[in-house]
């Protein structure tokens, strides 16, 4: 496969799964697996923003995570989107409570 064939494709990690799997006419799966993520990293701004952080996508494969002095760092995956936050931003954040827990990381 070309190197542009995969950017295209979907994730495999396991919150990427929200997607139809359909071998025969992928496209449509492909189309689907954008729009889901474009819902997700809305979501995810919304949770990172009041600690001065958004996240774009790069290449449909990663997340990008940028603070508000324009620093950035990559995130392949939901589970290292947290770790990179807290890394920019200087706070722990709780994403199942959808805040800073108001400590500075260590």
């Amino acid at each position: 496969m070309c190197e542009v064939c995969a950017i295209f494709g979907a994730g495999e990690h396991w919150s990427d799964f929200g997607r139809v799997r359909n071998e025969r006419f992928p496209f449509g799966d492909i189309r689907h697996y954008r729009e889901e993520r474009r819902r997700r990293i809305a979501m995810i701004n919304d949770l990172i923003e009041p600690l001065g952080a958004s996240c774009e996508d790069w290449d449909g494969e990663i997340l990008a995570v940028f603070d508000r002095h324009g620093r950035s760092r990559l995130a392949p995956t939901l589970s290292d989107l947290w770790s990179a936050v807290e890394a920019l931003t200087g706070e722990r954040i709780d994403p199942l409570l959808g805040q800073g827990v108001g400590g500075a990381v260590q």
